[in-house]
């Protein structure tokens, strides 16, 4: 199992706060969607903007939303994948790949306003990948399997894990992102037990507004579980 990471564009490598994001396009979705707390100005000639996009190459660090929340079923060695979004052609961009070194078990308190409270996970070293490299074009059904629309972070399976490397590597789509994924299996349901309809109701709203699916939801609900009676 691997992680998709949703993050924002960064014109510095992901080492710093970006250079003249009003004039960059690949920074306006800052301007419609806030990173954190604080949003850029179109006029700065630094980033003002508050985010953990600035760094993510030098702590190598993500936090994990909604705040409050934790990486359940993340564990060291899992395979990473960052992509961040195009404003208009509504598609990503795989820019680097590392590992899960560790991840916090609770919220942390870092004295760092916009990091306080947030629970990370920890990362191998890693730079962005040369931009040859980069593969863009990926929809959010090669890329995760599934449509995306709340969250930052998504888990994928093998298979996916696998596709997507060799996208990188130049083994089927190249640069861009054209072939299919394989199809997954279906891992059968996740319980046995017969969900309340409005409990059922529930969780298929929740799936819908996240575009994830109803046994995600559950296994990463159960993963927590579990975390909190083993700390």
């Amino acid at each position: 199992m691997g992680i998709v990471i949703r993050c924002m564009y960064n014109n510095q490598g992901w080492k710093a706060a970006c250079l003249k994001p009003g004039e960059d396009w690949e920074c306006k979705m800052c301007f419609v969607s806030p990173v954190n707390i604080k949003s850029p100005k179109e006029e700065d000639e630094i980033c003002s903007g508050l985010c953990w996009e600035r760094y993510i190459c030098q702590k190598y660090r993500w936090g994990c939303t909604p705040k409050g929340g934790t990486f359940a079923r993340a564990h060291k060695g899992m395979k990473v994948f960052f992509a961040y979004k195009h404003l208009l052609a509504d598609d990503y961009t795989i820019w680097a790949t590392t590992k899960v070194t560790s991840v916090d078990t609770y919220p942390m308190q870092t004295g760092v306003e916009f990091e306080d409270g947030y629970a990370f996970i920890h990362f191998e070293p890693f730079d962005q990948l040369p931009r040859d490299q980069w593969v863009s074009g990926l929809t959010a059904q090669q890329l995760v399997g599934n449509v995306w629309r709340q969250g930052r972070f998504r888990y994928i399976g093998k298979d996916r894990e696998q596709y997507l490397e060799q996208l990188i590597q130049g083994n089927g789509a190249g640069k861009n992102a054209v072939a299919q994924p394989p199809i997954e299996p279906d891992i059968g349901s996740i319980t046995s037990v017969e969900l309340m309809p409005n409990v059922r109701k529930r969780l298929d709203q929740i799936a819908q507004n996240e575009g994830r699916t109803v046994e995600e939801i559950i296994r990463e609900a159960i993963a927590e579980w579990l975390r909190a009676r083993e700390s």
